[in-house]
């Protein structure tokens, strides 16, 4: 008879506590949250200092590999702004224009001359292209969207980056003769960011 009383008692116990657990478990989940992203606005990016920071970044892998900087060209940025430019408003992303024309093309309609003798070679120049983006990501929530904006560091460290993981881009910035480059920017209205380097 005791026993039974013990075993009952137990039996009880045990149910309150499962009780107890169901309902801790039916609470809100503490790893969720109903909170909204945050809605930051869209960042104001200036075009020039957005080339410079590039052009700071690209230094520092030159470098970074004993190779002296390259030194600022305007007439080369200019050059690039305006291949970026192109590509913005016609929507394409190449080295080569629809028409055909390539980087040389471009340094010749401007009056540009570039001629680096190494050994019994001249070296016309090169050039570096790049499509990035103004934002990563964005959601949209009973229709309303919420971006992952980039600032101006994202932008720059992402360019350069994605130029150094390429075989052919990182052999342009790291080529030891080359003494110049100018950087172009342009920003699309979808905010695509065009950036085109060149080199002399």
């Amino acid at each position: 008879m005791r026993s039974t009383a013990i075993h009952a008692a137990i039996t009880q116990i045990l149910l309150i506590m499962v009780l107890a657990a169901i309902i801790s478990c039916a609470g809100p989940h503490p790893a969720r949250s109903s909170r909204l992203p945050e809605r930051k606005s869209k960042p104001s990016l200036s075009i020039a200092s957005l080339e410079k920071a590039i052009h700071v970044r690209i230094n520092k892998e030159r470098q970074a590999n004993g190779l002296s900087p390259l030194v600022w060209d305007e007439v080369l940025s200019e050059i690039a702004r305006n291949h970026s430019s192109d590509m913005s408003n016609r929507k394409y992303f190449d080295h080569f224009s629809p028409e055909g024309h390539d980087y040389v093309y471009r340094y010749e309609q401007e009056g540009y001359q570039c001629a680096v003798v190494e050994g019994r070679t001249i070296h016309m120049g090169a050039e570096n292209i790049a499509l990035n983006h103004l934002y990563d990501s964005v959601i949209t929530i009973t229709g309303e969207a919420y971006y992952n904006w980039n600032s101006q560091e994202d932008l720059a460290k992402t360019t350069v980056q994605g130029w150094m993981r390429s075989s052919g881009h990182r052999k342009n910035i790291l080529t030891p003769y080359f003494r110049k480059e100018g950087i172009g920017v342009v920003i699309s209205p979808d905010d695509k960011v065009y950036i085109t380097q060149n080199f002399c």
